[in-house]
């Protein structure tokens, strides 16, 4: 006769869970973990969200195009000044050595490029913008010479390029913003725009979203897999990027995977004990 799953059974069950001191500390630590990650991680969201509605107010319409030039012009100079006091002489946290992300930039005004666009990134994407962050080819050289990013303006109705190490937003003849695509099919039209020192080393030609050979290209069958389901256009514009632009979700995983590990191996473990006194009992 096989056992019934009674009303009580669950209400056991947590009893169990909560039987002993050291059972009681576990949950209480990664209760006590996940409440600190999620205070913080709301915090976080908090500081790009209100850096995001400060452009919002201060540019110069409400049109995304005014909203993200004003971002990133205010985000650089408060970036520039960061990095004048610190000089690149900072001391990382555990946290900020152990997870990169862009609060670390945003804080020390460090990580060049790189780290001008990941701020950028995180504050448009907390205004709600689609983004992806774009790696450029140096003339001699490889990939990764110079870090863009590129938003979809539902103002345009289309991708666009900015560059906020350089403040720099490529325009047409019209004066709009322009994707990274347009810009090198007309370079010509584009090169005077640009600072001399900067023309001469990097080429707009060709721009990357992943690096899939990264790590031994572990990521890379997850590429062949959205180039097969969803096609290649797809697949290249893929940004594995954009989620390292926060910390928190990362911890906020982590500690809820922990939680119900040990919450679901404490489960068979009682089942284990349940089954075996049931079975005890009938044999006696």
């Amino acid at each position: 006769m096989r056992f019934k799953l009674r009303p009580t059974y669950f209400k056991d069950f947590l009893h169990d869970c909560l039987s002993t001191r050291p059972r009681k500390l576990i949950y209480l630590l990664f209760a006590g973990a996940l409440a600190f990650i999620l205070v913080e991680w709301q915090h976080e969201n908090n500081l790009y969200r209100n850096i995001g509605r400060m452009a919002q107010i201060h540019a110069s319409s409400k049109a995304d195009t005014a909203v993200v030039q004003e971002a990133m012009t205010s985000l650089y100079a408060s970036m520039q000044a960061r990095s004048a006091i610190f000089e690149g002489h900072e001391t990382l946290s555990w946290k900020q050595s152990l997870f990169q992300s862009a609060d670390i930039h945003l804080m020390y005004g460090s990580g060049a490029c790189g780290g001008y666009s990941m701020v950028l990134a995180r504050t448009l994407q907390m205004l709600g913008y689609e983004v992806r962050i774009g790696q450029l080819k140096a003339i001699k050289g490889g990939w990764g010479a110079h870090i863009i990013i590129e938003y979809y303006s539902q103002t345009l109705s289309k991708w666009v390029m900015i560059d906020p190490l350089f403040t720099w937003i490529p325009r047409t003849k019209g004066g709009n913003m322009a994707s990274i695509k347009y810009v090198a099919k007309h370079w010509p039209d584009f090169e005077a725009q640009m600072p001399e020192d900067f023309k001469n080393q990097y080429r707009y030609n060709d721009v990357r979203y992943t690096n899939w050979d990264k790590y031994g290209g572990i990521a890379k069958p997850y590429y062949h897999l959205a180039k097969l389901f969803m096609g290649k256009p797809y697949a290249d514009t893929i940004c594995l990027r954009m989620y390292r632009l926060s910390t928190f979700p990362l911890l906020v995983w982590t500690a809820v995977g922990g939680y119900f590990s040990f919450f679901i191996l404490a489960y068979f473990k009682y089942l284990r004990r349940r089954n075996k006194l049931i079975e005890n009992q009938r044999n006696n």
